[in-house]
Parts: C-alpha cells; structure tokens; sequence
C-alpha cells in the first residue's frame, strides 16, 4: 500500500513534466468533475469556446503548491514561484483543451485492452517500473507489482494508473502521426559528426573598429533610425508592457522586533535544552533547513562565538545563543564533545627585505634576531608587532593571527607554529611574505559538534501596520495633491520602474505579482491602492501603456538602434578598405600585410568548430563557420568578425575518421531523428494555439 501512495504522490509530478511532449494530458483530480459556477465572471478563460473556471484552475494550482511545498519543504513561496506555477497550470489546462480536440479530429482513441496490455507487459510503463524496482537488482519486481495489483486496496490508485497510461498512449500516438514523415540520413549524421569534431586553424590579419573614423563623424539622422527600426520591426517583437512610478515603503524589522525574537528564543532555548529529540525540535522551529552535525572548531568560528562555545562549563547538551548573524538568530546545541585535529593560536612580527638580494634577505634575518633577543629579555610582544610588522591586518592586533588549523598557512609558518610550545617564541621564520617572528599563544585540541535552528528576524504586527500607514497616507495625498508631491511629502524615494510585463518581473523591485497584475489593470495616470510587495509596501502612477506587441520607439531605443547604425557603416568601410588590399595582395596574405603598415599576420591557433574561441577574436561562431568553408591555402573575401573585418588564409582542416563515424553513426542519427521530431512538434503546437481562440482573463483574479 505505501508503494501505492508512494506513486499516487509522484503522479501528478510526472503528469505535469510530460503535457507539453504530448506525453499526457490529465483529467485533473483524476476525474473530478467541474462543472463550474456559472457565468462569465468564475471564467479564468477560454479555449475554443471552451471555459476554464476559477474552480477548476484553483484546484490545480493548489495541486501544484502542494508538490512546490513537497520538493521544497522549507522554501518560501514569493511573487515569483507563484507566478511560475500558474502559468504553469494555464498551459497545462489550455493543452488539455487543444489536445483532446485533436485526438477527436484525427480520431485517435486508446482502448482498454491497449492500456492493459501496456501495465501487464514485460516492460511496463516507467511510472509502474520505476515504483517496483528492485532495489537490489535494479530489475522490476513483478510478484512485488502483482501483489500490488491483485490488493482490493489499490483500486483507486489504479484507476489513475491506467488514466495515465491511456494519457501518455494517446500522446504517442498523435506524435507518432505528426512525425510519420521524418526520416535522418547518413549524410546528415555525417555532416553533425564533422561538425563535431573538425578543428581548424588559420592565419589572418585584422582591420578592426579602431581604423575607421570617430561615431561622431558618421551622421545619422532621425529618418535613418526610424526606416532601421522599420526595416528590422520583427526584431523588437515583444508582448504588452507597462511602465509606472511609484514610491516603496520598506517593512524592515525594528529594534523593537529584534527583541522581541531574541526575548522568544530564550524560552525557546530552554526547551531545546530539555528536549530529547532535537531533530525533531528544530524541524518544527527553524525558519531554514537545520544544519546537524555542524562542526564547532576554534579554527571555524569567530572571536566572539569562541568565547561562547569554549567557555568554561560548556558540554554535550548545552544550548549556545541566541546568536546574530545577519538577519536571523542562531541557536545551537551541543551534540557532542570530543578530541579533534590540533589548534594553535599564534601571533606574529613580519619583516620584509627593502631588496630582492640575498645580501638585504640576510639583513632582514638579522634584524628579526635582534627583535627576537629583545622579546627574550621581556620585551613586549604586542608593542613590538604594532611598531615593527609588515602585516597591516594583524600588526594593527598586536601581531595576533587568531585560531587556525592545519593548512591554513604557509608551509614553513605553519610547521613552526604546530612544533612550538605555548608561549615560545619562534623564528625567524622565511616564507614567499617575508621573514617572520611568531610567538604561539594557546593550544587546543577540542572540537564539538552541534545542531543548528535558525530564526529570521521578521517586522512584527506593530511595524507592519505603521508602515502600512505610511504608504496610505501616500496613496491619500497623491489622490488630491498629485502622485510626486505627495511622494516627496512622504520623504521617501520616487522611483520609475522601467519597462515591465505580465510575467510580473518589475525592474528594480524584482517579481511583485501584485505590481504587474494592478498595472495590467490600471488606466494610464491611475494610482495604485496600496500593494504588497517583497520587504514592504508600494504605491503606483500608472506612466506609460504598450500593447502594440512592438519594443516603444522611445530616446533609449533610439540610441540603440543609432549606434548599430553607426556599426554597420563602420563595418562597410572596413570591407572596403579590405577590398582595396585584396586589389594588391595578387592572392597572398604576406602582400596584404606589406600593404599596410598597421598589419600583422596572426595565427587563431588550433580550435574546434564546436567550440571556436578564437586567439585574437574571442568567441566567434560565425567567423569560425566562414573559416571552415574555405579552400585550404587559398586568400580569402573580406570576412565579418566580432572585432571587425579580417582577410584569412586556412592552413588546417581536420575531420574526424571513418571510423569513429561509423562507431557513431547510428546514435548521430537517432539523435538527428529525435531533434527533428521535436522541431516538427514545437513547431505544431505554436501553429495549434496560434489558430485557437484563447481568452486569458487571469489578471481578472490575480
């Protein structure tokens, strides 16, 4: 039975990974049936004709939640996971519609002999396979499943079972129909295997940007941008977007809320203290994932933390905190104490040679035996560390390096400092740093291990609503004096929020559903009501609207598209002054270097066409491709670059061989086969909701 659920649990992952391949398209809730509320107003929308309720897509999108939650178990649902999930559920509901229609039109059908014929095959469906794998053997344990099948028990499970395998059938066999047709040759195996593995070198000169005259020198006036704009729209497609103003006000926790937690975890310290099962203590308090077994090192924590957990009195149970880190609490409870790796603490005098000569090394040595004998004599270690070091960090400390362990340091500083005894002075020491005097503190081999809640530190009720306050005293002013002078009452920060779109990414403020579905809503100069967003509250002014699907031809863009104009002139002229050199050269790349004096034959190295990261150009896909379609040894056109225009001579092209094609070939082409068939159905599936008839009214509801 828990194998059962087990699977019954996993179901609804599989189901949602596999809609868009046409593996499957579900009846949620494995036959629920939503019937609706009536009315146009429960419509989230329609495909086709076809509605989509608030019911039906709330009950998905909490099936959804509850698998985030499931994965997640400690993460935070914000504005951006929930955006994700439902558009997730959106696309999922809309496929279901086009697809069920499609396996009716072309007559698709699965019969109930062809789905049990599927499960009580040898080779079962991966969702029953998977769930009775032996996990010894690996191989699929059919007394486990028959068990299973023949338990009275199971029958609701394996009425979803045998729904998703009509599911996934029905998907097959409309792809099987859509790619009939697609076949891969052995000549397209051939050309990827070759594009896989050719490797190229060559030798070229560069006439690169800086050769060509200043951008101010290239007039561009406002008809050559906007007939650029029009001439290359289809590159600035872009779905409906919004801009606004609009002021934040953070909720950030106060002093009073700080205390507030840190006075809860002392009582919260307690139990954890009297607690016998601490595993299952900190999962029900910790904020994040508890960490066990956290190591407890005198060479791992802090100054302040070691005074903490190495205090006198500190053993197995004890419980250390609250302790600030950020904005969260630490607690943490000793699980155990026990010898670990040796620990030293130690300080140090470094003196470094004003020279590179063996004779100022020698000085430098000689001078740190001068100090040392004066340590010796009871001079003061820490005085002569702040008045002598070369070490900015520790000599301000009075030389001290705090704790640390094995390879930590140097080599030979870190020799001396485990072989020394506590309060014996050691040196000179001569690493790569300089020459060194070290006086080694403490000694210590304990180490302990702990178990780690976590409490953040989060605006309490109180901060909540004085700020909630704030953004409506905002939202009050700016309905009679105007948005900005309302906002610059408030003394807060006026901001603009860019361009944003329905996905609800707002620059700046990051993914706010609330923002981008009120802008969505909103009728150019509106103000906002007031928005929660992440870490506060927001106020809007709705400044700008574009549903034209088409980038807005404003001043940024404008600059955009001027300075591609400019590159493109530049380029010309670079092809030109290649073609005058190409004139002279009489097929040789030496004369093309002779005729220009700013030229110098460069060589790319060897690289792979898979990989073609060129010496002297960087990253380069389409000088690389233009490379490879050369005659060996032959001078090539002006060829276009990342970096400008370059002539080239190819020197090497080698191809895999024969026989690691043939080894090969058989997998490029299933591989090609697969990628075909792929393309045919993405390209299917944008045809079929391009012709449909979709309504989305979810920003109606969200």
């Amino acid at each position: 039975m828990a194998i059962m659920n087990k699977m019954r649990d996993s179901m609804h992952l599989v189901l949602y990974a596999l809609v868009g391949a046409f593996l499957i398209t579900i009846v949620f809730e494995w036959g629920m049936n939503f019937t609706g509320l009536g009315g146009r107003k429960n419509e989230v929308g329609k495909v086709n004709g076809k509605s989509i309720t608030i019911k039906e897509f709330e009950a998905l999108y909490k099936q959804q939640l509850d698998n985030y939650r499931r994965q997640s178990p400690t993460g935070d649902i914000d504005d951006r996971a929930e955006t994700q999930l439902r558009d997730q559920v959106w696309e999922f509901l809309v496929m279901k519609i086009l697809l069920d229609e499609e396996y009716q039109k072309l007559g698709v059908k699965v019969t109930d002999k062809e789905i049990v014929d599927e499960i009580m095959s040898d080779n079962p469906p991966a969702i029953v396979a998977n769930q009775f794998k032996d996990p010894q053997t690996g191989q699929f344990n059919k007394e486990q499943f028959t068990q299973a099948l023949n338990d009275p028990r199971n029958k609701q499970a394996w009425i979803q079972v045998e729904e998703y395998v009509k599911r996934e059938r029905l998907g097959d066999k409309l792809q099987t129909i859509l790619t009939s047709s697609v076949f891969a040759t052995d000549a397209e195996a051939r050309q990827k295997f070759d594009a896989q593995q050719m490797k190229l070198a060559a030798k070229y000169v560069l006439l690169d940007m800086s050769r060509t005259k200043p951008d101010s020198l290239y007039f561009v006036s406002d008809s050559d941008i906007k007939s650029y704009f029009m001439e290359h729209r289809d590159e600035y497609k872009q779905d409906p977007t919004r801009e606004a103003k609009y002021v934040f006000i953070p909720t950030d926790p106060s002093a009073e809320d700080t205390a507030a937690l840190k006075k809860e975890l002392e009582t919260l310290k307690k139990e954890f203290a009297a607690t016998t099962n601490d595993s299952d203590f900190v999962r029900g308090n910790s904020d994040l994932p508890p960490v066990f077994d956290k190591v407890l090192s005198r060479s791992t924590l802090d100054a302040d933390q070691q005074k903490l957990f190495f205090a006198d009195g500190v053993k197995q149970g004890s419980v250390i905190g609250p302790i600030l880190e950020g904005n969260t609490f630490k607690l943490i409870k000793v699980t155990s104490v026990k010898d670990g790796d040796t620990t030293v603490r130690a300080s140090h005098i470094l003196l470094q040679p004003t020279g590179n000569t063996k004779a100022d090394t020698a000085k430098t040595i000689a001078e740190a035996k001068a100090l040392i004998a004066k340590l010796k004599k009871g001079a003061d270690f820490e005085q002569l560390a702040k008045e002598k070091s070369k070490d900015p960090g520790s000599g301000a400390q009075g030389g001290d390096l705090n704790w640390f362990g094995k390879n930590r340091m140097v080599k030979p500083f870190e020799e001396a400092c485990f072989k020394a005894k506590v309060g014996e002075i050691v040196g000179p020491v001569q690493t790569q740093f300089g020459v060194h005097i070290i006086k080694v503190t403490a000694r210590d081999t304990r180490e302990m291990k702990g178990i780690e809640l976590t409490k953040k530190i989060t605006p309490g009720s109180q901060t909540l609503e004085r700020q909630r306050r704030a953004a409506a005293e905002i939202q009050f002013d700016a309905e009679t004096m105007g948005f900005e002078k309302a906002v610059e009452k408030s003394g807060f920060q006026l901001r603009e929020t860019g361009i944003f779109s329905r996905n609800g990414f707002v620059p700046i403020i990051g993914y706010s559903a609330s923002m981008a579905s009120w802008g969505f809503k909103a009728k150019l100069k509106e103000i906002s009501p007031v928005l929660e967003v992440k870490d506060g509250f927001a106020v809007m002014q709705l400044t700008g609207i574009n549903d034209d699907g088409y980038r807005k031809y404003d001043d940024a863009l404008k600059q955009e598209l001027k300075a591609k104009i400019i590159k493109d002139r530049k380029m010309a002229d670079l092809r030109k002054l290649a073609d005058g050199l190409l004139a002279k050269a009489e097929g040789s790349l030496e004369r093309v270097a002779a005729a220009d004096s700013g030229l110098t034959i460069k060589e790319t190295g060897t690289f792979q066409l898979s990989s073609p990261t060129i010496q002297g150009i960087g990253y380069d896909p389409i000088f690389a491709a233009a490379l490879s379609g050369l005659e060996k040894d032959k001078l090539s056109k002006p060829l276009d670059t990342n970096r400008g225009v370059a002539i080239a001579v190819l020197t090497e092209k080698t191809l895999g061989s024969d026989s690691d094609f043939d080894a090969q070939k058989d997998g490029l082409r299933k591989q090609i086969l697969q990628e075909k068939k792929g393309q045919i159905v993405q390209q299917w599936t944008k045809a079929l909701k391009k012709q449909a008839q979709i309504e989305d009214n979810r920003n109606l509801f969200y």
